[in-house]
């Protein structure tokens, strides 16, 4: 059985990519089962994530249009968490991800198989 590492080693990893590929952008999807206070930001925080974090505050609302990959990077917002913890938007301005994100139609596989059509 394989040792799991602490998660401040996998993000400090990714800090390390973003710093070496300006032109990169991440997206980590957190299940997020953490009930320290403010424990998620606190571990990103520490791991010197937060220069890349791209901000609530700039995601889109109501459908509007995310930005170009060209203003993120520009704008260094190259880091997109999401949390499937909803309270946590509010409260600790991790984005929420069914606020945001689109999942397929499972009926589709269901359908057709593996086989894109």
């Amino acid at each position: 059985m394989e040792s799991m590492q602490p998660v401040i080693h996998v993000l400090k990893e990714i800090r390390a990519f973003l710093e070496t590929r300006p032109t990169q952008i991440i997206t980590i999807f957190i299940k997020d089962h953490v009930t320290s206070p403010n424990g998620v930001n606190k571990v990103f925080n520490a791991a010197g994530l937060r220069k890349f974090w791209f901000p609530v505050s700039k995601m889109p609302k109501n459908g509007g249009d995310w930005p170009t990959v060209k203003e993120m990077i520009r704008r260094n917002h190259r880091l997109i968490v999401f949390t499937s913890n909803a309270t946590k938007e509010d409260y600790q301005r991790i984005a929420f991800v069914w606020n945001y994100v689109v999942e397929n139609n499972r009926e589709f596989e269901t359908l057709f198989g593996n086989e894109i059509v």
